[in-house]
């Protein structure tokens, strides 16, 4: 990564300073620092400063209304900055056009986050030079909305106060040099088909019920050449709503694991393990820190979580952009991403392995893991394949999820109504042909035919109890051996899914049991996965790498 070093050093000093480690920053900043310089050496792009530059001078114009900065020019931060970098200073060589179409900007409240984001659409509306371009602003409120639209009013005035190029209405604000149109929606999709967005800003994302109108407003983008759609929010409590489903795509994408060039992503969060009442790591969350928030605001917020418990999960939201609910998710999604990559099963023909089946009951999903254990001396490799009756991806209420995954491949599908036993079987074979299947590791209950039939095929069947004392040792052996580096995932995004909607179900012995706590968070790939390192811990084993517990 040297083809940043041909541009002035402000190009690439926040990125160098996070990556060095002189400017404190979480996982998901280093990597969005890290691919920032990258993209100086993609041959098929180029970089052009004196766009970023037009940006920020047009910035600059606008001046600061409220607070402590009323009156003063709106000066960038330096990760304000970069973002803008980001943004606008990366083309396309042979259309020309711009490469980023899509935004994600998550950070805890007060770091100026909706004054950065009107300041952007201001200049989308005139600087772009889109003839009738539309700027959207949206939140889940018409009032939310009101708020971006209020600093585009005011930021107008700051620098057209006769109103002699900005015609301000109540909703509205018009550029007629351009026949540009910025304005407010609310939240309600219906009735929005009719718009040709060229940028749209979506404002606290966290609280939306669903993706609707975003989908309504990217798809109005079509015949736009530059579009740019901008998701800005604090963290949520909704692991399972449309903001956080954004957001695990965005850190998929960091971590290498999808690839879209086209989206732009900075994530201001803590890292696992961080300590939220240390003071050292707020700038974490908080970019801003001692700008627009100062450290006694944080500290005051602190104590008042330290005195009254029921405000922590709720200033650690807010204040930290921590995500939280009421229970605790079993493995961080980072180690997923870390230890995941595409594995082909048949690149390790002739090895033993242990698989798990976690059979669906009537007609939704259905998972099957093969274990391939101490590859490479130490490390345990593990392929899921997921099966979905055909009726699930109409009348499940996980349908569209089931959809999108059926579209890309990860989901086979089989006809009929309910779960069809004879195509696992089937499937199993087949691995069975390719892998030295040693035992496979099923819940008896309800799986009565499913047994004989596989059974009466040689498939070593070997019933593994539910029961919350069976799954004790492989749960815990399972992350410990993850932590340590020693398990190796395919990459599966169900797979991922699975595990963000386990939680620990533990007793008074202190065994545990990963379980879900809706019907629709579906566990399936986990169960499975856990099936086939249980009945592998069953058998006496000489390594090292397997602890007694």
């Amino acid at each position: 990564m040297e083809g940043y070093k041909q541009y002035d050093e402000k190009f690439s000093d926040y990125s160098l300073s996070v990556l060095s480690g002189e400017k404190v920053a979480c996982e998901y900043i280093r990597l969005a620092a890290k691919r920032y310089l990258s993209f100086f050496d993609e041959p098929d792009m180029e970089f052009r400063p004196e766009k970023v530059e037009r940006v920020v001078t047009f910035i600059s114009k606008l001046k600061h209304f409220t607070g402590a900065h009323a009156g003063k020019p709106f000066v960038l931060s330096d990760w304000q900055f970069w973002i803008v970098c980001n943004i606008f200073g990366f083309y396309w060589k042979e259309s020309g056009l711009r490469v980023t179409k899509n935004v994600y900007l998550e950070v805890a409240r007060k770091q100026g986050k909706s004054a950065f984001a009107a300041a952007l659409c201001l200049y989308a509306m005139i600087g772009d030079n889109e003839p009738n371009a539309e700027i959207e602003l949206v939140a889940n409120s018409r009032k939310q909305a009101g708020i971006s639209f209020d600093m585009c009013h005011n930021f107008c005035s700051s620098i057209d106060p006769k109103g002699k190029y900005f015609k301000r209405y109540r909703d509205k604000i018009k550029f007629d040099k351009t026949k540009s149109l910025l304005q407010v929606l609310s939240s309600d999709a219906g009735g929005n088909d009719g718009y040709n967005a060229h940028t749209f800003l979506c404002d606290e994302v966290h609280e939306y019920k669903d993706s609707k109108l975003y989908d309504v407003l990217k798809s109005s983008q079509g015949m736009r050449s530059q579009p740019l759609a901008i998701i800005i929010t604090s963290a949520g409590f909704n692991l399972y709503g449309f903001c956080y489903n954004v957001r695990k795509t965005n850190i998929e994408i960091l971590f290498g694991k999808k690839e879209d060039k086209t989206q732009f992503s900075a994530i201001y969060t803590l890292d696992e393990g961080d300590d939220w009442k240390d003071e050292k790591v707020w700038i974490k969350s908080n970019p801003n820190l001692g700008i627009t928030v100062r450290e006694q605001y944080l500290r005051e917020q602190v104590q008042q979580a330290t005195n009254n418990v029921s405000l922590e999960v709720g200033i650690k939201t807010k204040n930290f952009n921590v995500w939280c609910q009421s229970s605790s998710v079993w493995i961080n999604n980072n180690y997923l991403l870390r230890y995941s990559r595409k594995l082909d099963h048949t690149d390790y023909n002739g090895n033993f392995c242990y698989m798990g089946i976690d059979l669906s009951a009537v007609s939704d999903l259905t998972a099957v893991s093969a274990m391939i254990p101490l590859v490479d001396g130490d490390k345990f490799y593990f392929k899921t394949w997921y099966f979905l009756p055909e009726s699930a991806l109409m009348e499940n209420s996980n349908a569209e999820v089931y959809k999108d995954w059926k579209r890309k491949g990860l989901l086979e599908i089989t006809s009929g109504n309910v779960v069809d036993y004879d195509y696992i079987v089937n499937k199993i074979m087949e691995i069975n042909n390719e892998l030295v299947v040693q035992k496979i590791a099923y819940d008896s209950w309800n799986a009565t035919q499913f047994a004989i039939n596989a059974t009466s095929l040689g498939l070593p069947l070997e019933p593994f109890s539910q029961a919350l004392g069976s799954f004790n040792r492989p749960t815990k052996e399972f992350e410990r051996l993850l932590k340590s580096g020693k398990i190796v995932i395919d990459d599966n995004e169900i797979t991922r899914w699975c595990f963000g909607n386990v939680v620990l179900k533990t007793d008074y012995n202190e065994n545990c049991k990963p379980i879900k706590t809706e019907a629709q968070q579906k566990i399936d790939g986990v169960i499975s996965m856990l099936e086939a390192l249980g009945i592998f811990l069953l058998e006496p084993h000489y390594s090292n790498t397997i602890m007694a517990i």
